[in-house]
């Protein structure tokens, strides 16, 4: 079953609970809902990370769930108005109701109940973009557009360049409120959350004049909100924005039995809170605006989202991550209801423009059946439940769609010109690409809901495309232009001619190429990948005597025996010095492929000269997950010998007969040339 389903189901169940539950009863739930569930433990893997619940942090095996919803039912949390919004007589919902509200409520939906029982009226306020920013703060750049655009459609055009008009925003009127308790600049609001799913809050006034104030009962409060905090912390999940961390400091220092009650009566509003923790501050990564620590680098959050690769939906987008292709299934429905809507009707069209040139190397003729039915099996699945006739989405899609193809541009156009994203990942501009590139999917996954599900946002095409393309033209050229200085540098250094050998070959197989000394050790693998014909589907790693180079560095779960060293960053003139020096390259641990790479001569440079280039070579490659070298001439020796049922398995793995002396250095070099 779809992780989407199983969400979905997840969802329903919760918000027709009224409690803790066990896990057990969600199991039932769907199981009832469909019959031929039998997927408990990634149901449960689900559930723990789900946006509708929290898991009982005191049941040791997390079987124990309450939905959050009923968590935060009853919770009070302070509101301190602004001397303008005092001034005013209004109150900016915004952030301030987070975590509050189930999701999909928005706080300017919310009823206020006032304490003599009647809901509180709502107006709109014109606020200038500075302003605007101190009540969306928690939501980041992306969350805040889409709020302003919810909140008031006619916001589209103010949150262009050059920012200079002012923003709608609902408020809630509190003028008569403000005057009949005589509310003052330093009051509080005090607001409970009478039912978080409708987005019903009560609200009471509670005056600074008079009040004692606790300072052991609010230090006690601050150290166990800090606590929960931490804990929140120890989840290292990438994907938390501030919203999500709140809600979980939440969740671990109410569930700490040696804490207060941090949801009743608090002390402190939740922006004073963050501002007393000195050593916090917000920072922005993609589309995900978080807490971070002030003295690590945004760096470290990076790192965790680029290993932290989402499990694969769907079997199609298992293949975009083993391509290595910015895309997922979500992206390729958008481009073939596009496509459909034009009145086009070849899925390999729609391929064509997906790859955008970049041929896919399969490791054989099945497994490019496989990709190619899977390709099919969606474009069919589309079609037939797909209208043009009622998609309202058809021209903002194709709008951001071209936005996507010039991202996808760029992001190819930086992996020819050998750009390593380790290397570049706190440059601000590729940070902003990547904001730009999941602002985007967003809009198309969007773009993909069923006809009516949805309301249709009226979005501002005309300014959109001149501004959004105008920063995209601008971000490619400064990239591109960073690096091609880098090549530069990099081409003015002495040229490496290496041979590099498949070890315990006999007769050896080998290739010899000529690459700049200067060239980052990781694309010396990528360039044996090429010209041996290997498809990049296993792990590698160089080898210098007793020293291990590989991408990442040490794993935490290794055995701790080798000296492992990471080879993102390093240059290939780092291992190989002087003529004659050898280093090892293993590719696929399991087959145990060996390499030799001798550093046969040190030229020198020639600017003018395209590298790299493979020079001369002999023999075929072995074929992927054959059994190494052994089980390479077995393999060899079955299929060249009499028939058999083993011929005849092997012939079909192989997909025909295998020549071990082809060699085709156009071929290669046209790959080298493609890649680099």
């Amino acid at each position: 079953m779809k992780k989407m389903k199983l969400e979905e189901l997840i969802r329903m169940f919760a918000m027709e609970q009224s409690g803790s539950f066990a896990f057990d009863a969600l199991v039932k739930y769907v199981q009832l809902e469909e019959s031929s569930f039998d997927e408990e433990g990634r149901l449960h893997q689900i559930a723990c990370d789900s946006i509708w619940l929290f898991s009982d942090d005191r049941d040791e095996d997390f079987d124990s769930f309450i939905p959050r919803h009923c968590f935060f039912k009853g919770a009070e949390f302070l509101v301190k108005p602004l001397p303008e919004e005092v001034a005013g007589g209004y109150l900016v919902p915004g952030h301030r109701f987070v975590p509050f509200l189930s999701h999909g409520v928005a706080p300017f939906e919310v009823t206020l109940q006032l304490p003599d029982g009647s809901d509180a009226a709502k107006r709109v306020e014109s606020f200038p973009h500075e302003m605007t920013l101190r009540f969306l703060l928690y939501f980041g750049e992306y969350g805040m557009i889409d709020y302003l655009i919810s909140d008031h459609e006619s916001n589209g055009p103010q949150l262009q360049p050059p920012f200079d008009k002012p923003l709608d925003v609902t408020v809630f009127d509190l003028r008569a409120f403000y005057d009949q308790c005589g509310f003052k600049v330093g009051d509080s609001l005090v607001l409970k959350v009478d039912d978080s799913r409708k987005g019903v809050l009560s609200v009471r006034h509670l005056p600074s004049k008079g009040k004692t104030v606790d300072f052991v009962g609010t230090r006690v409060w601050a150290d166990a909100m800090r606590a929960g905090f931490e804990e929140m912390q120890s989840i290292e999940d990438p994907s938390f924005d501030c919203k999500e961390q709140i809600a979980w400091m939440y969740c671990f220092a109410e569930q700490d039995e040696d804490s207060p009650a941090v949801l009743n009566d608090p002390p402190l509003s939740l922006p004073d809170f963050f501002r007393k923790q000195t050593d916090l501050t917000i920072k922005t990564l993609g589309q995900v605006t978080f807490f971070w620590p002030v003295d690590i680098p945004v760096e470290e959050r990076m790192m965790a989202f680029m290993d932290d690769k989402p499990e694969p939906e769907t079997e199609l987008d298992a293949f975009f991550q083993m391509f290595n292709l910015s895309l997922d299934t979500d992206d390729a429905e958008a481009y073939m209801r596009d496509a459909i809507a034009s009145g086009e009707n070849d899925p390999a069209q729609v391929l064509e423009r997906v790859l955008d040139g970049r041929d896919l190397m399969f490791p054989n003729q099945i497994v490019l059946e496989e990709f190619v039915d899977l390709w099919e099996e969606l474009w069919r699945e589309v079609q037939e439940r797909y209208n043009p006739e009622k998609d309202d989405f058809r021209e903002s899609r194709s709008v951001f769609l071209g936005f996507n193809d010039q991202c996808l541009k760029i992001l190819r156009a930086m992996d020819q010109a050998g750009v390593d994203p380790v290397e570049i990942m706190g440059n601000q501009d590729y940070m902003k690409l990547g904001e730009i590139s999941g602002m985007i999917h967003s809009v198309l996954v969007m773009s993909n809901q069923i006809e009516g599900e949805v309301d249709t946002p009226v979005l501002p095409l005309n300014e959109i495309k001149g501004s959004l393309g105008a920063v995209l033209d601008d971000l490619s050229q400064r990239l591109l232009q960073d690096q091609a200085d880098k090549e530069q540098e990099i081409s003015d250094r002495p040229i490496y001619q290496l041979k590099i050998t498949l070890k315990g070959s006999k007769p050896p197989i080998w290739r010899r190429v000529l690459i700049s000394s200067g060239m980052p050790l990781e694309k010396l693998h990528d360039i044996i990948q090429l010209t041996f014909g290997w498809y990049n589907c296993h792990l590698h790693q160089f080898v210098v005597g007793r020293t291990y180079y590989q991408p990442g560095g040490p794993d935490e779960d290794g055995f701790g025996m080798m000296d492992v060293e990471d080879s993102n960053g390093l240059r290939v003139c780092e291992l190989l010095r002087s003529e004659k020096d050898k280093i090892s390259y293993e590719y696929d641990f399991g087959d145990g492929w060996d390499h030799q790479i001798l550093l046969e001569k040190v030229l020198p440079p020639k600017p003018e000269k395209a590298l790299p280039v493979c020079v001369k070579g002999l023999r075929a490659c072995p074929p992927e997950d054959c059994g190494g070298i052994y089980g390479y001439y077995h393999l060899l020796e079955t299929i060249n010998g009499p028939d058999c049922a083993e011929k005849e398995e092997l012939l079909e793995w192989t997909c025909g007969p295998i020549d071990p002396d082809a060699f085709d250095l156009v071929g290669i070099n046209a790959r080298l040339k493609e890649r680099f």
